[in-house]
């Protein structure tokens, strides 16, 4: 299988299509329901941690490919090309650059019409979001 290839419900004539969606290489990704959740925890956590808790958090766990939220649900991030997961400096891209400034810019010129739309890629059959395909990441459940 190329790492283009995806394992999708209808190549294993599973009854349950949410649970059997899997990367390239056979980590399942991270559910929708998931993803949100981890987004929840990102907001709440940069509430309660007055912003400055959530970002010393933030650039420690990126060296594991992951985000505070994300971290607290076991979501990681990993390479769309070696399945291998994300260094420091992808994250820091993935989330930063492509996400915050980005994201964020494309949100605010579209008055939140890019935020939504986003978010509503998650629903595709490889789950990955706008801000995923331009960082050539998934989100794998361990």
């Amino acid at each position: 299988m190329t790492t283009n290839e995806w394992v999708t419900p209808s190549d294993s004539n599973s009854p349950n299509p949410i649970a059997e969606v899997r990367s390239p290489l056979g980590e399942p990704l991270a559910t929708p329901g998931a993803r949100l959740g981890a987004y929840v925890l990102e907001a709440l956590f940069i509430l309660v941690t007055l912003v400055i808790g959530w970002v010393i958090w933030a650039l420690i766990v990126w060296g594991k490919g992951t985000t505070p939220g994300h971290q607290v649900l076991r979501l990681y991030f990993v390479s769309e090309k070696t399945g291998q997961t994300t260094t420091w400096g992808h994250t820091a891209l993935r989330e930063f650059v492509m996400k915050g400034l980005v994201g964020g810019l494309l949100s605010t010129i579209t008055f939140g019409i890019y935020f939504i739309v986003d978010s509503l890629f998650v629903i595709r059959p490889d789950r990955r979001t706008i801000h995923d395909m331009l960082s050539s990441t998934l989100v794998v459940q361990r």
